[in-house]
């Protein structure tokens, strides 16, 4: 048996649809219209954009409440795709709004992120991103 953290994800009836599970927790995503998908659930690349914000708001809200900084975060992320490279982002970009801080906590916030998540960092490496943090 392998360890754990894990995700598992099985197909359906539905061509291009599938069911993953985490931890016991079920959620569908969808292959792409041009793999054959419906294209109604979220994607692989929404998938793991949204690994990556769940990781920057879990960092940001663990720093601000270390900081003892009472405080709510939002985030957005998006990409283009490489239109040469298909297997690749031609760019990465992600937005953070944190309420009830300054601007310069605001960013040393988002550092903190930068800084320690592996998911971030995979995309930074490879890609050009664009990060911008927002005091509110």
């Amino acid at each position: 048996m392998k360890p754990d953290p894990r995700v598992t994800a099985v197909s359906t009836p539905v061509k291009g649809r599938f069911v993953l599970d985490a931890r016991g927790n079920h959620f569908v995503a969808d292959a792409t219209k041009p793999r054959g998908g419906a294209g109604e659930a979220p994607g692989a690349a929404e998938l793991f954009l949204a690994g990556i914000v769940t990781c920057a708001l879990a960092v940001i809200a663990d720093c601000a409440h270390q900081r003892g900084i009472a405080a709510s975060y939002a985030a957005e992320a998006s990409y283009t795709p490489d239109p040469q490279d298909r297997t690749r982002f031609a760019h990465v970009y992600f937005s953070f709004t944190i309420h009830g801080v300054t601007q310069q906590v605001a960013a040393e916030l988002v550092q903190e992120f930068k800084d320690v998540c592996p998911l971030y960092n995979t995309v930074a490496r490879t890609a050009p991103v664009t990060v911008t943090a927002i005091a509110a």
